[in-house]
């Protein structure tokens, strides 16, 4: 791995989790529980293998002619879940409406590029992660019930590319790149 490599991806980015991202901030660290940055509350559709720091147009470019022919869609999230792990667990919102758009889009994107999610997908809207399994269990009750509380409608028109530097986290260093509207979007 290289300086200049970066994890590369395609979200929708959900603006609407804002308030509540700046909510969960307060009741986290910023080193051993990260809250996702208030400025990129985000689902990730899809995961590029490594890449230099200037691949989101050619990623771009791939599914640029697909994604134009998706119509844009409705998005609920709700529900606090969370994936454990000892490693990084990671609190999120679960999806309730939209899921078989998001479904649709990540079909389409896995198509244009090699997928490099390690997991099942499971659409979500990140709200933290845990550097290891104490730090998060002594914050856990806190974010959900902040989180149980929250209900967070967007209106989807377009999918980002936003990545950010393999040296990095997700929390804090995502980069929106490349806007891709949607059909009506």
């Amino acid at each position: 791995m290289s300086e200049s490599d970066w994890y590369w991806g395609a979200v929708v980015r959900v603006d609407e989790a804002r308030d509540l991202l700046v909510e969960l901030a307060t009741h986290v660290d910023g080193e051993q529980v990260r809250s996702q940055d208030p400025t990129t509350g985000h689902i990730t559709l899809f995961y590029a293998p490594l890449r230099g720091a200037e691949a989101a147009p050619q990623l771009a470019d791939r599914i640029r002619e697909r994604v134009a022919a998706l119509p844009a869609f409705d998005l609920r999230c709700a529900g606090f879940d969370e994936f454990s792990s000892p490693a990084r667990p990671v609190a999120w919102l679960g999806i309730t409406a939209g899921q078989a758009s998001l479904a649709t889009l990540r079909e389409l994107l896995c198509a244009c590029d090699e997928d490099c999610h390690r997991h099942a997908f499971v659409p979500h809207l990140t709200l933290a992660y845990g550097e290891g399994a104490t730090a998060y269990a002594e914050v856990r009750s806190a974010l959900r019930e902040v989180a149980d509380q929250a209900t967070i409608d967007a209106r989807i028109d377009a999918i980002w590319i936003a990545g950010f530097p393999a040296d990095g986290h997700p929390a804090r260093d995502l980069r929106y790149v490349e806007r891709i509207p949607l059909a009506s979007g």
